[in-house]
C-alpha cells in the first residue's frame, strides 16, 4: 500500500515539474543538458549558509579538457528565488556552479552543484571523468567542494566502463586514484595495468608505469625502469626533464645560462608553436641576472620572451630594481612603460583563461595596473620628472585603498616635490594611521612636517602618536583571526636525536613553523624568522620549533642539516615522522596543514591561538607578524573561540 501511494503521487510531481533536475537548492531546467544548449536555473538560498544575504553571485566552470572556460552569470531575484541562464559551450563535458557571497560559498553540503553533459539521455565521453576531476581537488580550489578520492575514482571507473578509449586521456588521473584505494580489487586492477604498461614500447606509457611504481613506494623498481627508459629513448622526455631540473637547480647564473644554451641546442624551441616552458626558463635567467645587477643581459632575455602578454611582471621587476639602485633610469623607464602598456591592454581587452572569467581577468588587470603604474611613477620621481609622475600617480592613488602602502608613499613624495606640503602631510598622516605602512612614507611625512613647521621640533612625539594608532589597528585586525583550538600532541626528534615533546613545553608560548627544503616561500621567510628567534633568544618562555616535513627525497636528513648550516640559521629543527603510507607527514597532517610554510602560535596551555599560512613579503613583516601574534597569544583572555 505504501508503494502504491508513491506511484499515485509520482504523476502529479511530473506534471508540476517536467524535465527538472534538482540538487537540493539549485534546479536546472533540463535533466539531461547537452552541448550548445541554453538552460535556465533557479537557486533557493533559504536553508543554506547564504540565506538572507544580498549580492549573491554565480560563477559557472565548464570542463572540456582544454580551454576550461568560466562565466559569471547575472542573477535576477523573484521573491525568495534567484534565477539565471547559461549556454553550455559546444566543447563542455561537465560543469559546476560556485554560488557565493564574498568568501562564503554554498557547496551543497560538500557535494557541490555539478552536472554532466549528455547526448540524449547518456553522458557524453569525458562527462564521468570530468565530474571525477571536480572531486579530485579542482572543485575544492574553485568552489570549496571538498576532495573525495573514493567518489572521484567511482566516476573514473564509470568513464572507462562506458568509454574504454578514455583510459589513455585520463590515465594518470585514473592510476593515481587507483593507487589511493584500499580495495583489494583496485589493487589487483592497478597491478594489472602496471604489468601492461611495463611491456609497452611507448615512452609515455613506460613513464606512466614509473609513476605507478613511485605511487606504490617501489623506488628500486622505479629507478630500474627509469634507467631502461633513458637507454631506450635517448634525448627523450626523461633527458629533457633532467636537463630542465639541472637548469633550475643551478645557483651560478653563468653556469645556468650555459646549461640553458645546451638545452635549447638539444631540444630546440618550436618557432611556430613556442612553448611556455622556454619562456619560463628565460624568465628564471632574467631573475638570476637581476640578482647579480646584470641589467644588460636581463634586457637581452626580456626581448626573447615569446608571450608578450605575460611579460609585464618580468619587465616591472627589472625596472623596479634599476630604480631602487638608481641605475640605468632611462632604460628602466622604457621597460616600465612597456609593462604599463601590456597591462592597460589586458584591462581594456580582458581575455578569459582556464577557469578564469573575463570579469576576473579584468579585475586582476586592474590590480596589476596599480602595481606597474606605481613602478613607472617611481622611476619618473627618480628622474626628477615630477609633473609627469603626478599624472600617473594621482589616478593610482584615487583607485587605491589610500592607506599606507607604496602608492601613497610615492604620491606624498610627488606632492612634496611640487610644493603641495599641506596635502602631502594630510595624506601621509592618514597613511601612518593605517594598518600597513610603507617604509618610504615616514620620511616623506617628515619632509612635509618640517616644511610646514619650519623645523622638526615635536616631530618625534607627533609621529609616535600616529604609529600608536597604526599598531592598535594592526593588533585589532590580528585579534579577529585568533582561534581557540587544542594543539595536537607531538614528540619529534631534532638534529641530535633528542626527542622534543610539546607536552614538555607546557607553560611556554611555542611557535611551530612547518617547512621543507624545496619550499621557496619557506626559505624566503627564514631571514625574518631568524630575526624573530634573535629577538626572543633570551626569553625562556618563548620557544621556536621548525618542523621539517613533506621532503621529496628518501634520505632527506643530511640535506636539511646542510641547508641550515650553510645559511647559519640558529633554528631548533625537528623532523616530522612518516605516516602509514610512508610519507613524511604525520604531525603536519595532524595539524591539518594543506600548504607550507604554515606557522602555529601555541599558548602556554597548549592551545593554538594563531595559524598563519604563507610568506608575508619581507623580513620586517615576518618579524612584526610573529611578534604581534606572540604578544596576543600571551593574553589569551581576548581570544574568541572558533
Amino acid at each position: 500500500m505504501k508503494n502504491l501511494n508513491h506511484l499515485l503521487i509520482l504523476p502529479v510531481m511530473l506534471v508540476c515539474q517536467p524535465l527538472i533536475a534538482q540538487t537540493n537548492h539549485l534546479t536546472i531546467s533540463d535533466e539531461f543538458p547537452s552541448q550548445g544548449e541554453t538552460i535556465s536555473f533557479t537557486y533557493v538560498p533559504a536553508g543554506t549558509k547564504l540565506a538572507n544575504k544580498e549580492g549573491i553571485t554565480a560563477t559557472i566552470y565548464y570542463i572540456d579538457g582544454k580551454k576550461n572556460p568560466a562565466d559569471n552569470i547575472t542573477l535576477t531575484q523573484e521573491g525568495k528565488l534567484l534565477k539565471g541562464s547559461l549556454t553550455i559551450p559546444v566543447s563542455a563535458r561537465a560543469f559546476f556552479f560556485k554560488i557565493s557571497k564574498d568568501t562564503s560559498v554554498d557547496n551543497n553540503s560538500g557535494k557541490g552543484y555539478i552536472y554532466m553533459v549528455y547526448n540524449g539521455k547518456e553522458p557524453i565521453q569525458g562527462a564521468y571523468a570530468s565530474e571525477g576531476m571536480v572531486y579530485s581537488g579542482l572543485g575544492n580550489s574553485l568552489a570549496k567542494i571538498p576532495a573525495d578520492k573514493a567518489r572521484s575514482l567511482k566516476f573514473l571507473k564509470q568513464e572507462i566502463a562506458a568509454f574504454p578509449q578514455s583510459e589513455k586521456e585520463y590515465a594518470i588521473q585514473y592510476y593515481r586514484a587507483l593507487s589511493t584505494s584500499t580495495d583489494p580489487d583496485d589493487i589487483v586492477l592497478l597491478n594489472s595495468k602496471l604489468a601492461d604498461l611495463k611491456n609497452s614500447r611507448d615512452e609515455k606509457e613506460l613513464l606512466q608505469a614509473v609513476s605507478i611504481l613511485i605511487m606504490q613506494k617501489k623506488k628500486p623498481e622505479a629507478d630500474s625502469l627509469t634507467a631502461m627508459i633513458k637507454l631506450k629513448f635517448p634525448q627523450g622526455t626523461l633527458d629533457k626533464n633532467a636537463a630542465i631540473n639541472d637548469i633550475m637547480k643551478e645557483k651560478d647564473v653563468k653556469k645556468m645560462d650555459s646549461l640553458y644554451q645546451v638545452f635549447v641546442h638539444h631540444f630546440p624551441e618550436n618557432p611556430i608553436e613556442p612553448s611556455s616552458l622556454y619562456d619560463m626558463l628565460k624568465t628564471q635567467l632574467i631573475y638570476k641576472y637581476l640578482a647579480n645587477n646584470d641589467y644588460d643581459t636581463c634586457v637581452k632575455y626580456l626581448a626573447l620572451i615569446n608571450d608578450k602578454s605575460e611579460l609585464f611582471q618580468a619587465l616591472n621587476n627589472v625596472a623596479w630594481r634599476m630604480a631602487e639602485k638608481g641605475e640605468k633610469l632611462e632604460v628602466a623607464e622604457k621597460l616600465s612603460k612597456q609593462s604599463v602598456d601590456i597591462v592597460n591592454d589586458r584591462f581594456e581587452n580582458p581575455v578569459a583563461s582556464p577557469f578564469v572569467t573575463v570579469a576576473k581577468a579584468k579585475n586582476d588587470a586592474a590590480g596589476y595596473r596599480i602595481m606597474v603604474g606605481d613602478t613607472y611613477a617611481y622611476i619618473l620621481i627618480k628622474e626628477g620628472k615630477f609633473a609627469e609622475a603626478q599624472k600617473i600617480q594621482q589616478p593610482l592613488y584615487e583607485r587605491s585603498d589610500k592607506k599606507g602602502g607604496p602608492v601613497v608613499a610615492h604620491y606624498v613624495q610627488i606632492l612634496n616635490a611640487t610644493g603641495n606640503y599641506t596635502q602631502a602631510k594630510e595624506i601621509a598622516e592618514n597613511g601612518m594611521k593605517s594598518a600597513k605602512i610603507d617604509p618610504e612614507l615616514e620620511p616623506a611625512l617628515k619632509v612635509s612636517y618640517v616644511k610646514l613647521n619650519g623645523s622638526d621640533n615635536g616631530y618625534a612625539e607627533y609621529v609616535a602618536g600616529l604609529k600608536s594608532i597604526s599598531q592598535g589597528k594592526i593588533m585589532a585586525n590580528l585579534e579577529k583571526t585568533m582561534v581557540n583550538q587544542p594543539s595536537p600532541a607531538f614528540a619529534l626528534q631534532d638534529f641530535d636525536g633528542k626527542t622534543v615533546s610539546l607536552a614538555d613545553l607546557k607553560g611556554k608560548t611555542v611557535v611551530v613553523d612547518f617547512w621543507a627544503t624545496w619550499c621557496g616561500p619557506c626559505k624566503a621567510s627564514f631571514p625574518g624568522m631568524q630575526k624573530a628567534v634573535n629577538k626572543y633568544k633570551d626569553n625562556p618562555n618563548i620557544v621556536f620549533l621548525f618542523v621539517d616535513t613533506w621532503e621529496s627525497v628518501e634520505d632527506y636528513i643530511p640535506g636539511v642539516k646542510k641547508f641550515i648550516e650553510d645559511n647559519k640559521y640558529t633554528f631548533h629543527v625537528l623532523f616530522d615522522e612518516k605516516n602509514a603510507d610512508g610519507r613524511q607527514a604525520k604531525v603536519v597532517t595532524a595539524f591539518g596543514v594543506s600548504g607550507i610554510p604554515t606557522k602555529f602560535i601555541i599558548d602556554k596551555d597548549g592551545v593554538i591561538r594563531f595559524k598563519y599560512v604563507g610568506y608575508s613579503g619581507s623580513d620586517e613583516k615576518v618579524l612584526d607578524e610573529v611578534s604581534n601574534m606572540i604578544t596576543l597569544a600571551n593574553n589569551p583572555v581576548k581570544a574568541p573561540v572558533k
